[in-house]
């Protein structure tokens, strides 16, 4: 059975949608979602265990916590512009001289009335940006996002999709979310399997272009690590919609799969070396894109280009399994 209330969240004065599945009056599976604080899925809950780290961290500021969406890009832009089909675009300068982590992290999203069948329950939520919109003055092409999020047992999955609704701009974009798992036990008994096909080199957290084999990477994940140890902040490239990402949690006896369909060609690592979180992050492309691009950088950069009117799709999930 699953049902759903609409509440408020206990830090942010923010609505916030919760969606559970239920067996023999027992919640098997819950998650948290605020449409008007960036469509954030700010809790994914199996078996009571709670794998998203939920309240915001006044280190990293508020609106990093649970599971951000990056989007019209990803992560770091150099000097906070790029430029595409002769236009300039210039970010706010956010991460010291470039823009981080999107234009949309806090933004409202509209919500629709969750929707419930026997094996699931969804919820849809949709941002448009057209001028007037305050995303719009630095990525002044119109263009909607639309993502479902549907709950199922043991699962969580992200249905999304991309619209270019510019009547003369093609539309360069980014797509990727940013979620900050919790650890269980130890840090040694989490495991990271990140099946990449290479590793993109990096100055000061910029991709040079150059892909790297994974065994000359700062870590290699394609085979699973602990997380102890590790301080990475790492783009990898070449993800397989065949061979999903995964965190093996030991000490609970439990897998998180991260499922992402053939649109997500890249992923970035990020491990705080002092903090009880860390980030494995799907994305259709790389770090600072638009300029990797421009430089020729075509396939490493996986730069997603819709002309007016198109639309593209992709998916996401989160599947809890128990390790054998």
């Amino acid at each position: 059975m699953f049902g759903y209330n609409i509440a408020k969240h206990p830090v942010l004065d923010q609505k916030m949608i919760c969606l559970w599945s239920e067996e023999d009056h027992y919640r098997r599976s819950e998650a948290k979602l605020l449409p008007g604080f960036g469509s954030n899925l700010c809790s994914f809950m199996v078996e009571g265990l709670e794998y998203l780290h939920q309240a915001p961290m006044p280190v990293i500021g508020t609106k990093f916590f649970g599971t951000p969406i990056l989007y019209p890009f990803p992560n770091r832009v150099r000097n906070c512009r790029f430029t595409f089909d002769g236009t300039v675009y210039q970010l706010p300068d956010n991460d010291g001289g470039r823009s981080l982590h999107c234009l949309v992290a806090d933004t409202r999203f509209d919500y629709e009335i969750p929707v419930v069948k026997d094996d699931s329950i969804s919820v849809a939520t949709h941002l448009q940006i057209k001028p007037g919109h305050p995303v719009y003055e630095h990525f002044p092409i119109a263009n909607r996002l639309d993502l479902i999020y549907t709950l199922k047992n043991d699962c969580i999955e992200i249905d999304l999709k991309i619209t270019n609704l510019d009547e003369t701009k093609r539309f360069p974009f980014g797509f990727g979310i940013h979620p900050y798992f919790n650890v269980f036990g130890s840090k040694a008994e989490t495991l990271l399997h990140v099946p990449a096909k290479k590793w993109m080199e990096a100055i000061s957290l910029l991709p040079t272009g150059n892909l790297i084999d994974m065994e000359k990477a700062p870590a290699d994940l394609s085979n699973p690590t602990p997380l102890k140890g590790l301080t990475l902040d790492e783009v990898w490239f070449g993800m397989d919609p065949k061979k999903p990402q995964s965190i093996s949690y030991q000490a609970i006896n439990r897998k998180l799969v991260l499922k992402a369909s053939d649109i997500f060609t890249h992923s970035v690592t990020y491990t705080p070396l002092l903090e009880p979180f860390f980030c494995m992050e799907n994305q259709t492309n790389s770090t600072d894109c638009h300029n990797l691009y421009a430089r020729g950088f075509e396939k490493e950069s996986h730069l997603l280009i819709l002309n007016p009117g198109e639309s593209i799709s992709g998916t996401l999930q989160f599947f809890v399994e128990k390790i054998s």
